[in-house]
């Protein structure tokens, strides 16, 4: 005789505490990094986007490129190399950093070229990997500030900060130290904007395939180039 056995309690409280700590885990951080790589994998630029807030992101990149320890007198041979043009040229892109990064990522994602490229990187700037952004080690600074550890198959380890803006976590800056991303993470002043000079076109660069599609980095090796 068959006997119809109920549920036991432990494995049903076992259950509702699972589904409440996915529940509590698709609302962190996590979750602003699995939508960013289903946008890779879907090549949708728009949905990507809408994973960063790209006017602190790009104020974060502007410090990246401004740094105290790095050389002003770099940027000159950097804007060259990327041709942006020289010193003059190249500072009108930076104070344009956010339209910049918004036709770069729009690109780079709706092509692939971005995610393509980031697989294969040597250098620790290019975190947009799909899988490697879903198995990030996120670590939550406080309930409104977290930094993610991104390790793409190139062995290449970077750090992104996100912030939470209302009932979202929000990607708002990359660098290479742990202790940089910590920093966007936790920094809550506004991006400089005001008085800044109005960029220069900038329409000669948009098929150029020198440039890095990750967006950049905080601090170059000794003696190597900068990216942005």
């Amino acid at each position: 005789m068959n006997i119809l056995r109920r549920p036991s309690p432990f494995l049903l409280v076992a259950a509702l505490l699972a589904a409440l700590l996915t529940a509590c885990f698709a609302s962190g951080p996590q979750k602003a990094l699995d939508s960013l790589a289903e946008a890779l994998n879907k090549n949708d630029s728009a949905a990507f986007l809408a994973q960063l807030d790209l006017k602190t992101f790009a104020a974060n990149q502007i410090k990246n490129l401004t740094r105290e320890d790095q050389a002003l007198s770099s940027l000159d041979s950097l804007g060259r190399m990327l041709g942006l043009g020289g010193m003059d040229d190249l500072l009108g892109s930076v104070l344009n950093m956010e339209n910049r990064l918004q036709s770069q990522y729009t690109r780079g994602v709706s092509t692939g070229e971005m995610m393509a490229q980031c697989r294969e990187a040597q250098t620790p700037d290019c975190p947009w990997v799909p899988e490697s952004l879903k198995q990030a080690q996120v670590t939550e600074l406080s309930d409104t500030a977290a930094v993610a550890k991104v390790t793409t198959p190139a062995k290449m380890t970077s750090w992104l900060a996100l912030r939470k803006k209302g009932d979202r976590w929000l990607v708002v800056g990359q660098a290479i130290l742990e202790s940089t991303a910590k920093a966007y993470a936790t920094d809550v002043s506004a991006p400089p904007v005001s008085g800044a000079p109005a960029a220069k076109p900038d329409a000669g660069n948009k098929g150029d395939k020198n440039a890095n599609p990750g967006g950049g980095a905080d601090k170059p090796a000794d003696g190597g180039a900068m990216n942005i």
